[in-house]
């Protein structure tokens, strides 16, 4: 029964948080009323409050929860190519830019870029999500590609994960395109320092850079 009961509140704040991305989309977090986002979904004010004791408190859930969306689709994009940085890199940006094109709230919390209340809300936590994402491409690029050079490596990173937050802000042709540029880019400083055998084999092999996959 407890089991029941813990199902059926995250199913109802899942609702509550749907219902909430919907109107900050459209009207705006200014505009968010907690009256009316009860009545969205059809509860009690007292139901909707003991989930969000404020409105403060739907702006922090619905970051967190667009947040590890964006975080998890990140990581597929990287995973889907173990063998192959440019590849990877270019998948994950490729992600993230389609993503902030059509979300609003990921928009905010990569570039801190906005009009309404939420944006100015989110902007100190904007610089947790620009770190995390920067430590997240780090550890696995340490991983999957460790002859890259630790300098080079670092560059890299920082690169891929300013220029995608430049791009967000002034978007380009299209995602796609953005991508494979940012991706080329993120390869020839991950190869600056000379260090790296560019023909190395796979887990740890690093494409050349004039030559992208």
């Amino acid at each position: 029964m407890p089991r029941f009961r813990e199902t059926v509140r995250t199913l109802l704040r899942e609702r509550l948080l749907d219902a909430a991305y919907e109107a900050v989309a459209d009207r705006g977090f200014d505009k968010l009323r907690m009256a009316h986002l009860a009545d969205a979904v059809g509860v009690s004010r007292q139901t909707l409050y003991s989930e969000f004791p404020s409105k403060e408190a739907v702006g922090e859930a619905l970051f967190r929860r667009e947040l590890e969306r964006c975080l998890v689709g990140i990581q597929q994009g990287l995973d889907a190519h173990p063998d192959d940085l440019h590849a990877a890199v270019e998948a994950a940006v490729g992600f993230t830019l389609t993503l902030a094109g059509r979300n609003p709230l990921i928009k905010a919390m990569l570039t801190s870029t906005g009009e309404d209340g939420l944006l100015s809300y989110l902007t100190t936590r904007s610089a947790a999500a620009f770190d995390t994402a920067t430590a997240m491409a780090d550890a696995y690029v340490t991983e999957a590609w460790p002859s890259v050079d630790p300098v080079a490596r670092e560059l890299a990173v920082d690169a891929a994960v300013r220029l995608t937050a430049s791009h967000i802000v002034q978007a380009g042709p299209s995602p796609e395109a953005s991508a494979r540029r940012i991706a080329d880019t993120v390869v020839r400083v991950a190869l600056s320092t000379g260090h790296e055998n560019a023909h190395q084999g796979p887990r740890g092999a690093v494409p050349d850079a004039a030559s992208p996959a």
